[in-house]
């Protein structure tokens, strides 16, 4: 399904606000895992790590198709990582929201690494 002119041009704006929300977070989680001071440095190392390779697959995933046949996939995925709220999304026409309507916010946390200090 196509989106609309309307919805394309209202897609753009929330891009840019998702993506920029999607960064602050991520980089919110690289400093509550450096700040850790009850994981060795190793593991706060591999839990960044994790995080970071992680992260990396979600933004292609969410972000990387950059057009209007993939504007949808694009939005419920905006809303499954919880980076837009609802308020934000009714700008978009009825046929827009009735395109995301199965998305479903989820809970993305960090993944803590913690190993026995003889691995470490």
């Amino acid at each position: 399904m196509a989106i609309s002119e309307s919805d394309w041009k209202k897609f753009k704006v929330l891009r840019e606000l998702a993506l920029e929300r999607f960064h602050r977070r991520v980089l919110a989680d690289a400093k509550s895992i450096s700040e850790k001071e009850t994981l060795s440095p190793a593991n706060r190392y591999r839990t960044l790590y994790r995080l970071v390779i992680g992260r990396d697959k979600d933004i292609v995933d969410i972000f990387g198709h950059y057009s209007r046949s993939w504007a949808f996939s694009s939005l419920a995925l905006m809303v499954a990582f919880d980076l837009l709220t609802d308020d934000e999304l009714a700008v978009l026409s009825e046929k827009a929201l009735d395109a995301i309507s199965y998305a479903v916010r989820q809970s993305h946390e960090i993944e803590w690494v913690e190993l026995p200090p003889s691995q470490n």
